[in-house]
């Protein structure tokens, strides 16, 4: 007959069991929610630094729209209260604003310049991504010197430098410097994305025939269009906006860039900001445009980079 003691141990045996798979069960729920609380506060402070990012280009587009009596007006608004055209009318036929005349400057110097500075870095990366040589990474930490300088620093000498070769008041000076500027920072992103391509591809070309320019043509900037695209979307911009650079070296009104002909239109003793903001949005609106659309390529091709 089966006594009492021998029962017990079985019991409490089970009962610790079952004690401690409701623990585990527990603790995996508690895991979970704690996943599920850091996610949702890293989508809100994702969010916050968006909105903060946001918050200027959106004021901007809505003072743009609105009529000169509102933008004076004390009371704050997040939204026009008359809406109007009437800034961009004025921008696009205002004389003074000579608006086609800046974009077609700002199109040219800022198109070719990346051209020129994707044919030199494509071939620089990939030589410093597929060639050993004697001083290849003291060259490469000079080029990461040299683009931590500010370009403020180099204003005196790159005006020296272009007026000994009279290239001042030239968009062709400005495509140089522009090209030249932007190829330090472009080597490293293609070297990087170069590296993550397997070598035995091009090898496997160059047995079937192919010659090592033929192998990159074919094989690897094939492969490396996402890097390259972001590289020249990344430097296309970077040309569009820039200011300081412009301003100094372009003096004749029929050649000023975009960034520099908004302050040319501002005025002197009076500023009108709804045109001004207008003018600001029509220049900020390619860059928009194409970060939106190529967001996807620009981001996989920078992080591949980077992480080489």
């Amino acid at each position: 007959m089966t006594t009492s003691r021998e029962i017990q141990p079985g019991i409490d045996k089970t009962h610790r069991l079952k004690i401690g798979t409701a623990s585990t069960a527990m603790l995996s729920q508690i895991g979970r929610l704690q996943k599920m609380f850091r996610l949702i506060m890293l989508y809100l402070l994702a969010g916050l630094i968006a909105l903060i990012c946001l918050l200027p280009i959106l004021w901007m587009a809505k003072t743009s729209f609105e009529t000169p009596q509102f933008i004076r007006n004390a009371q704050v608004q997040f939204w026009p209260l008359q809406f109007t055209l009437e800034n961009y009318k004025n921008v696009l036929t205002n004389p003074h604003a000579m608006i086609w005349r800046a974009m077609l400057n700002s199109l040219t110097v800022a198109s070719i310049a990346t051209v020129l500075n994707l044919m030199i870095t494509t071939s620089a990366g990939y030589a410093m991504s597929r060639f050993e040589f004697k001083g290849k990474l003291v060259f490469g930490m000079y080029l990461l010197m040299i683009y931590m300088i500010p370009r403020t620093l180099i204003l005196i000498g790159l005006f020296v430098m272009l007026a000994k070769l009279r290239l001042i008041n030239r968009l062709m000076g400005l495509v140089i410097v522009y090209a030249a500027i932007g190829i330090t920072l472009s080597i490293w992103w293609l070297k990087g994305y170069f590296d993550s391509i397997p070598v035995e591809l091009e090898e496997q070309a160059m047995i079937d025939g192919c010659s090592r320019v033929s192998a990159l043509r074919r094989i690897i900037l094939p492969l490396s269009m996402p890097a390259v695209a972001a590289v020249g979307l990344f430097q296309f911009v970077d040309c569009w906006n820039e200011f300081m650079i412009a301003l100094t070296i372009i003096q004749s009104p029929q050649l000023r860039m975009l960034p520099v002909q908004i302050v040319f239109f501002m005025g002197i003793q009076r500023v009108e900001w709804g045109p001004v903001m207008a003018f600001s949005m029509i220049v900020a609106a390619p860059a928009i445009i194409l970060f939106s659309f190529a967001q996807r390529n620009m981001v996989s091709g920078l992080m591949a980079g980077f992480s080489k």
